[in-house]
């Protein structure tokens, strides 16, 4: 365990903000991390450490009001949520659950649609290019998009998750 010694004690000292309170913290965590039962089994030591000196922060924090902050790495590095993979794939599966009921509605319903919602066109050049009203351009947006919503419904799924 006690190769981690100076990576821990660079975490702590992040954390912190002061080297020879760092080192006190890094003594604290080796000497709770020996006191543990001998009949536990630690799988990560690496983890079992960090676990402890955090912890080991945070309780004093809240003892010692002497740090304003104290920073913990994993808010610190941790990706923005829909940069996470897990994230990543359900907007895959939206878009696609998208594209399907797009595909479904009827021609000139899912050309209004396109045209307003992917193409950025207003109601009025909409209405141009198909050769109809405004209103009516409007109508067929309106329905796409309620389509749209009840498919989605079908397959229990939000898309403003």
């Amino acid at each position: 365990m006690l190769h981690y010694y100076k990576e821990l004690q660079n975490f702590v000292q992040r954390m912190v903000g002061n080297r020879e309170y760092a080192a006190e913290i890094v003594q604290e965590t080796y000497t709770k991390a020996l006191e543990v039962d001998s009949k536990i089994i630690i799988n990560n030591e690496r983890a079992f450490l960090y676990k402890i000196a955090k912890n080991i922060v945070i309780d004093d924090s809240r003892k010692n009001s002497k740090f304003q902050k104290v920073i913990f790495e994993e808010e610190e590095y941790t990706i923005p949520k829909e940069e996470q993979p897990e994230e990543q794939i359900l907007n895959i599966l939206k878009e696609n659950l998208i594209k399907e009921a797009i595909e479904k509605l009827p021609s000139r319903s899912k050309q209004a649609f396109v045209l307003h919602f992917i193409k950025g066109f207003t109601r009025q050049q909409i209405a141009q290019k198909m050769g109809i009203s405004t209103n009516a351009a409007q109508k067929h947006i309106t329905r796409a998009t309620q389509k749209i919503k009840e498919q989605i419904s079908l397959q229990d799924w939000d898309i403003n998750e």
